[in-house]
């Protein structure tokens, strides 16, 4: 069946007409799917969590047109637009925004495919840090409504040009690598990302060259520099906590850290903590068998074949277990490292490096969130980190006019539907009710085909 909604301010009348809507909250909602963007949706009778703060907004309604959020009041003062699809959270369903994951490789074979993953678990933007002209043209497509999948922001190749990941990386001169940025910018990159090694004369020409170009510039810190050198040529954005363990924190002081943290965060910075991919490292470091058995379980067979052969490939399987007491000590020292960085002020971002094995697209950004909960952030912080946080850094270093991550008037309609409070139990977002991407709103049953393979 289906029913129209009239409400006038402080009086609600109800009009019920075959054929517009099922509730959400019965079974009958699970049919509920409209992907048409231009049409307008009104979720009613929703508790909203704007992510502007960690009051949630009781029995709200939030209309969506033409892909943004229109109107957001208490249900029973909005009018409810004729001919919407109506979404009745009953006063039990929480709306957030979905979820950001500021670290992936769309690079891995069959992402054109996979990346639905993403979607799936309430992921609607990612941040990829490895360029492709495929991944130009798959954030293209996604925007034209060509293929299904999150917002990509993308930064160019690793190393901003290939022959700085080599071990020669010393004769690249200064010129080359002002044609390599110069040329990234021309490709359409929104970014450029720092990996390996760089002299600091190389390094510094990057920050600069980028600045003038108007180019943001996050990743690594080069190995053979050190963390200092990063903050003193301006890179304030950094992918990876273990690089400061291995550009600074070498003796595994946490006073040193203390201190440190101070001088990341007067530089106004930004970490993507990346918890979950080394605790995937330490997990399977010199251990192959733990992988052979996380490819038997029924969550790992349900993964596009490209993951799970990815999966197989055993990275760090065949490492020499005698080495495993340095990446334990490294990943125990991750937690005071994005503790004390967050408390001075340092911004904290979640980030998970999938396709990075054993992180699967989408639900490891859940794992992330509760990691970043174990290193002392509030479950608001650690939500905060994948939602309201990218949004804020794509406005201030990427695109001014972006408005993604907090449900707010005139904000992209990226938003998860959701059974109980978030801040309550972050597990609760491992069982989205719905997730509406830019608009388009997709139910359970539309979501689950998203991932079926065969």
């Amino acid at each position: 069946m289906n029913y129209f909604k009239t409400i006038k301010t402080r009086k609600t009348i109800y009009l019920t007409i075959a054929t517009m809507l099922m509730w959400v909250g019965s079974n009958k909602a699970q049919n509920i799917t409209n992907n048409d963007q231009t049409r307008i949706t009104a979720f009613v009778n929703v508790h909203v969590l704007t992510m502007s703060d960690s009051v949630p907004r009781l029995s709200q309604t939030v209309i969506i047109e033409n892909g943004k959020i229109a109107e957001i009041g208490a249900s029973g003062d909005i009018q409810i637009p004729e001919n919407a699809l109506v979404i009745d959270g009953q006063n039990q369903k929480f709306l957030i925004p979905g979820l950001t994951d500021t670290h992936v490789h769309l690079h891995r074979k069959k992402s054109r495919e996979w990346i639905r993953s993403f979607v799936h678990s309430g992921v609607t933007t990612v941040f990829n840090l490895a360029g492709r002209r495929k991944i130009l043209k798959m954030r293209d497509d996604i925007r034209a409504h060509k293929l299904i999948g999150p917002d990509i922001y993308t930064a160019g190749y690793g190393g901003v040009m290939r022959a700085l990941n080599r071990s020669k990386f010393k004769e690249v001169t200064l010129e080359k690598i002002e044609k390599a940025i110069l040329k990234q910018k021309k490709q359409g990159y929104d970014m450029l990302k720092i990996a390996n090694q760089l002299t600091i004369e190389q390094y510094a020409h990057i920050l600069k060259v980028a600045k003038r170009e108007g180019m943001h510039v996050t990743g690594h810190i080069p190995r053979n520099l050190k963390a200092d050198d990063a903050l003193r040529v301006g890179q304030n954005s950094f992918a990876h906590t273990e690089e400061f363990i291995y550009t600074k924190f070498t003796k595994f002081d946490e006073k040193e850290v203390v201190e440190f943290a101070k001088k990341v965060a007067k530089q106004k910075s930004w970490l993507i903590a990346n918890i979950i991919a080394y605790e995937k490292i330490r997990e399977t470091w010199g251990r192959p068998k733990v992988t052979d058995s996380i490819l038997k379980l029924p969550e790992t067979k349900r993964l596009h074949p490209s993951i799970r052969k990815l999966y197989a490939e055993q990275w760090y399987g065949s490492r020499d277990v005698k080495s495993r007491w340095y990446v334990e000590k490294v990943f125990k020292f991750y937690f005071p490292i994005v503790r004390h960085f967050h408390q001075a002020g340092v911004k904290i971002l979640v980030g998970t490096d999938t396709a990075f094995p054993l992180t699967p697209p989408g639900e490891s950004v859940i794992d992330e969130i509760k990691h970043l909960t174990k290193a002392g952030l509030s479950p608001y912080e650690s939500l905060k980190a994948a939602t309201a946080n990218p949004g804020e850094y794509i406005k201030h270093f990427i695109n001014p006019k972006a408005k993604f991550g907090q449900i707010k008037e005139n904000y992209k309609a990226h938003l998860v539907l959701l059974d109980t409070n978030p801040l309550n139990d972050l597990d609760t977002l491992k069982k989205p009710v719905g997730v509406m991407l830019g608009g388009k709103w997709y139910n359970k049953e539309a979501l689950d085909k998203m991932v079926q393979w065969d």
